[in-house]
């Protein structure tokens, strides 16, 4: 173990070097301006940036404003973060414990993230701002809230670490019990999770050949969904264990003899609960559906040992408008970049007497938002009085490969897809997009949509419900009534699960308003947990339920024992 010593006193000889942060900065620094006076941006431009400028080469459109301003703003941005981040990581290593001078490396890295993850956004919805290449509809202010919250999730750890600058150091010790059992619960539900998901897709994953990397990044995709599922019972627990042990131990007795109320002492479990529901709306506003849906996408693709992750396969699309029914094969996940093809395409037009008019039937199939739709490699049958007149295959183009282009299709991809979609893994913009494109649609039909839009915003808040009912219960001022507590904690949570379940059902079926059905647990589990706070800061028992089938009768007092011997007054 001699060389496992000489590397630790290596690492802390490097970690009390002098002016080592400081002078890592200023290089990074120096190497960032010189790389402005070189033009860094022309000789390493950003691959987003350098597809969108070659979409509008070919489609000889004007390329717009903002991709010619992030083309020179990106490059250095990428530039930084390679370069600046890994520094200010190494400064935030060296300054750990001393929250002062902790306090300007995380606000520079936070604020470096934030800008660089908005920028990159942009790009992409600049360069489709009229239309996607799936013909989704875009959303504007779906999008804006999208860049709101990554700003929100960046900038708000220099926030958190000032807030725990500023409170004292009761505060401090009641956050640190309540975050050490919270971490200890994601870090052991999540490592249960992967492990579960990985036995039952092993087969998958050795099947296709995926390599470690992969299974790695496919896992660390999936943390914002793991996240969301998590939270709630983390929470709880987390609380509930905290709060036990606080009061075992009569350390929430003492702090109340300070003249604290139990606001005030329990204020810190309740802003880091608050805060981790933030991240939670971000995480579950965009990205957590996200990673669920790619999952899926990402098994169907290796169940059919498909090249790439499959988004939805055996699609049956009929528009009454057109006459037209579409059949796809399989739909590749891919196909939002413009780099692959719809496989197993079949066309079937009718005539206003319904009769059969003309297929296409091919393997393969493109859209783009300027070209239309092209086939590939297929036939065409046209028919005449519903009867079969001729069969002709694409014609061949310059490059040698048969191409049917046809121009008049209303249909889009998305108009496809979006029917087999399934609005649990669709994220704001994707459901924005949808009702959008199907404001015509039977209200039954929309209800899903509609409801799990309103889940979106209100699904992260459940874990602050379940910790406004858990708090009062945790609280225990004698020995005997902390278990009492934990139970039932343990049982609204499963009361609430329930109700959650069965509001989101009535939703998605359309018995109930949307934004009602999704919102209705929380407000009636927030009001018990207020009333339950209000008796346990008033020091007063906690209301009890007691059920009596029967009345209960009058019973006489028990006679003194007469036969008892008197005391002896001589003996006084």
């Amino acid at each position: 173990m001699k060389w496992l010593n000489r590397v630790i006193q290596a690492w802390q000889k490097a970690r009390e070097l002098p002016y080592l942060g400081r002078s890592s900065f200023a290089v990074a620094i120096t190497l960032l301006i010189i790389s402005m006076l070189m033009g860094w941006h022309r000789t390493h431009p950003d691959d987003a940036v350098d597809a969108a400028l070659q979409q509008a080469q070919v489609a000889q459109m004007d390329v717009p404003q903002g991709i010619l301003i992030l083309s020179r703003v990106l490059p250095y941005l990428n530039l930084w973060v390679r370069l600046g981040v890994p520094v200010l990581l190494i400064v935030i290593w060296r300054r750990w414990g001393d929250l002062r001078r902790l306090m300007l490396p995380v606000s520079i890295a936070s604020v470096s993230m934030a800008v660089w993850s908005i920028a990159s956004d942009l790009v992409d919805y600049i360069a489709h701002s009229q239309m996607t290449e799936i013909g989704e509809p875009p959303a504007p202010l779906a999008f804006a809230f999208k860049l709101v919250f990554i700003a929100l999730v960046f900038l708000s750890v220099p926030f958190a670490l000032h807030y725990y600058r500023r409170i004292g150091i009761l505060e401090r010790y009641t956050l640190r019990t309540f975050l050490h059992p919270l971490v200890f619960c994601f870090v052991s539900f999540f490592t249960l999770w992967i492990i579960m998901d990985l036995l039952d897709n092993l087969k998958d994953f050795q099947e296709s050949d995926s390599g470690v990397v992969r299974v790695i990044t496919f896992y660390l995709g999936m943390i914002p969904f793991v996240y969301t599922q998590i939270l709630p019972v983390a929470l709880l627990l987390a609380v509930l264990y905290a709060l036990t042990r606080m009061s075992k131990a009569n350390e929430l007795i003492s702090m109340l003899g300070t003249g604290q109320s139990l606001l005030r002492v329990l204020r810190p479990i309740f802003v880091c609960s608050v805060y981790a529901c933030l991240l939670n709306m971000a995480a579950n506003y965009y990205w957590a559906p996200r990673a669920e849906g790619n999952r899926q996408a990402v098994f169907r693709g290796m169940s059919v040992h498909a090249a790439d992750s499959i988004m939805a396969s055996a699609i049956m699309f009929h528009n009454e408008q057109t006459h037209r029914t579409w059949f796809v094969a399989t739909f590749p996940f891919s196909l939002r970049s413009g780099n692959e093809r719809m496989h197993g395409v079949q066309i079937r037009e009718e005539d206003e007497q319904g009769r059969h008019s003309r297929t296409i039937i091919a393997p393969n199939a493109g859209w783009s938002p300027r070209a239309g739709w092209r086939f590939y490699d297929g036939k065409e049958l046209i028919y005449q009085n519903g009867n079969l007149a001729s069969t002709r295959l694409f014609p061949t183009s310059a490059d040698g490969q048969r191409v049917l282009e046809v121009n008049g299709i209303e249909e889009t991809p998305w108009s496809l897809v979006s029917y087999a979609l399934r609005p649990d893994f669709m994220s704001v913009p994707e459901l924005v997009s949808y009702l959008r494109a199907h404001p015509k649609a039977a209200d039954d039909k929309l209800a899903p949509f509609r409801t799990h839009f309103w889940q979106r915003f209100a699904m992260p808040w459940q874990a602050m419900a379940l910790v406004l009912v858990a708090a009062p219960l945790g609280v225990a001022y004698s020995r005997r009534g902390s278990v009492g507590g934990i139970a039932g904690s343990v049982f609204i949570f499963f009361i609430f699960m329930f109700i959650n379940n069965l509001c989101l059902n009535l939703g998605k079926g359309g018995h109930l308003p949307p934004w009602l059905t999704v919102w209705l647990p929380h407000l009636l589990f927030g009001m018990l947990g207020l009333i339950l706070f209000h008796y346990r800061s008033k020091n007063q028992d906690l209301p009890s339920f007691k059920f009596r089938f029967s009345k209960r009768k009058a019973q006489i007092a028990r006679p003194r024992n007469r036969s008892a011997p008197l005391p002896d007054a001589s003996a006084t």
